[in-house]
C-alpha cells in the first residue's frame, strides 16, 4: 500500500484538528446553555421543584403534583404542555 503525499497528509490532519475544535466548541455551547437554564430556573424559583424550562420554546413546563413518581415517563399534563406550545 502506498503512503499519502505530504500535502494530503497535512490536509487530513488539519481536517481532523478542525473537527476536534468544532466538537469542543459544541460542548462549550451546550455547557453555556445548561448554565443559562440553571440561572433561569434559579431566577424563576424552579430549583427544588419538578418544574423546568424548555430550552427550545422558552416555556416553563408545569409541575405535575398529581403523580410525582413517574419512572421517567412523561405525564399527561406535561405532554399537553409540550404539544400545545
Amino acid at each position: 500500500m502506498s503512503e499519502l503525499h505530504s500535502d494530503d497528509s497535512y490536509s487530513l490532519r488539519k481536517a481532523q484538528m478542525d473537527l476536534d475544535r468544532k466538537t469542543l466548541e459544541a460542548k462549550k455551547a451546550e455547557q453555556e446553555l445548561d448554565r443559562l437554564i440553571l440561572d433561569l430556573e434559579h431566577r424563576y424559583g424552579l430549583l427544588g421543584t419538578d418544574g423546568s424550562i424548555d430550552p427550545k420554546t422558552g416555556n416553563i413546563l408545569p409541575v405535575d403534583t398529581a403523580n410525582s413518581k413517574t419512572n421517567g415517563k412523561v405525564t399527561p399534563s406535561v405532554l399537553d404542555a409540550i404539544t400545545t406550545s
